[in-house]
């Protein structure tokens, strides 16, 4: 995979194109202390401290809130103390309590990102209330046990930051994704590049959101009442002037110009300080899309290739008849849409299928890499593109293929003997029979 493949697939990169055809979304650049916090480091580091370079990373706790708009409630002390056998100091500033926001609003474990809250949760409001986030490539979908109703959707600062931190996705497209290309060198200049102001980059958001929601709300009032399945890309340029013409030999070289401006091998680079702008995309959330709805595309030299079910955990019953009806609409979405107007040769993309039949774009992907082949294998996928698109769906019970980077780690649903949670429980079980022992009553 190569780098400007890679870039070429930021939602920032394409959704100008695509605006049209795909999801409202809204692209805030994000602060390299926001970074920081995501990464596990300090968010504002001590200019005259030591920088380690293999320092532990922090524990997980959510920043502090000014809004007020927490994703858990607080814990009130007039309510039985469920993390009482827990070190109760670290529990209340991860579950945010009410008592404790002043005296650990400064306190590293808890950087505040005034900032950034307001124009999140300004842009959730104007998607409507609810949306999902994304970094330039990958949604938080491996952090979904982390909320109350198993999604991503988030109504609030606070929930997004909780998912991103929580995210094993959202870490690889920090640390991992570019360093992954086969041509990558990391820049020899630590500036960041592209990280507007707050202020202007709010203002920038509002007009997305704006040019959103007059480019889409004939899209928007067709959609089925529902929530839309979690992509893997994410993030919006706040430039829209890129043409159909222009883009097949222009998309991404901007920003690969300024990656190989400069390169050098060096053995202290870190990517939070190499120059390279991250964004958080928050796409509009709508309740109740079906997963049996979802594509994913490969194309193979500028070829139609392949089609597979995007969930291939899953029989739906109903899948194997309609995707002899759905396969020509997506081969003729992709000859009218996206091969006039996406420059890469190798990639992948995302759809969805409405009941009316018509296509929106969900994402890219490059080819390979960390990219999930799904129901073929990338061997299979080499060698097509010398016949008809084959068409993949899952045809019964028993034929699913799970393991995808999308569910609850496996100790929160190992529960035998020996498991983390058996150990957890029975230590906590003895806990509390010698704290009912100490104090002369009987459990």
């Amino acid at each position: 995979m190569r780098l400007e493949e890679l870039l070429r697939c930021q939602i920032q990169e394409w959704y100008p194109d695509f605006r049209r055809h795909t999801v409202p979304t809204v692209i805030l650049p994000l602060p390299a202390a926001f970074l920081r916090y995501l990464s596990g480091r300090p968010a504002y580091p001590d200019p005259n401290a030591p920088q380690l370079e293999d320092a532990e990373p922090l524990p997980f706790f959510l920043p502090a809130i000014t809004s007020g708009h927490h994703p858990f409630p607080p814990v009130h002390a007039h309510l039985p103390d469920p993390v009482s056998l827990l070190d109760r100091d670290n529990s209340d500033l991860f579950f945010g309590s009410a008592d404790d926001d002043d005296r650990d609003a400064d306190s590293s474990l808890r950087p505040a990102f005034p900032d950034l809250e307001a124009v999140v949760d300004s842009a959730i409001a104007e998607l409507g209330g609810a949306a999902l986030p994304k970094l330039n490539w990958s949604a938080p979908k491996d952090a979904a046990f982390m909320s109350a109703d198993g999604t991503i959707r988030c109504t609030c600062f606070a929930e997004v930051a909780m998912l991103l931190r929580s995210s094993d996705c959202v870490a690889h497209d920090l640390s991992s994704a570019r360093p992954s290309c086969e041509d990558f060198a990391p820049p020899a200049k630590c500036v960041r590049q592209n990280a507007a102001e707050f202020p202007a980059a709010h203002e920038g958001a509002r007009l997305n959101a704006n040019k959103n929601a007059k480019d889409t709300t004939e899209e928007d009032k067709g959609l089925e009442t529902g929530g839309m399945v979690a992509s893997s890309n994410g993030g919006e340029s706040s430039d829209d002037t890129g043409s159909v013409s222009d883009s097949k030999k222009t998309a991404g070289s901007e920003a690969d110009d300024g990656q190989q401006e400069g390169v050098a091998q060096e053995s202290n680079w870190t990517w939070v300080d190499d120059g390279f702008q991250y964004y958080l995309a928050l796409r509009k959330w709508y309740p109740g899309l079906r997963p049996e709805s979802e594509f994913r595309c490969f194309v193979r030299q500028q070829r139609l290739v392949a089609v597979s079910q995007r969930d291939p955990s899953a029989y739906y019953p109903s899948l194997p008849g309609w995707s002899a009806e759905v396969q020509p609409k997506i081969e003729a979405f992709f000859e009218q849409v996206i091969d006039p107007q996406f420059a890469s040769e190798n990639y992948t993309f995302d759809v969805y299928v409405r009941a009316d039949g018509r296509v929106k774009l969900i994402d890219f992907n490059p080819w390979g890499g960390y990219t999930l082949p799904l129901l073929f294998t990338w061997e299979e996928l080499e060698l097509g593109g010398r016949g008809e698109v084959e068409f993949r769906v899952v045809m019964q019970h028993g034929a699913v293929r799970p393991g995808l980077m999308t569910a609850v780690p496996y100790d929160m649903l190992d529960w035998g003997e020996g498991s983390g949670w058996d150990v957890f429980l029975k230590k906590a079980d003895d806990e509390f029979n010698r704290q009912m022992a100490s104090l002369g009553q009987d459990p």
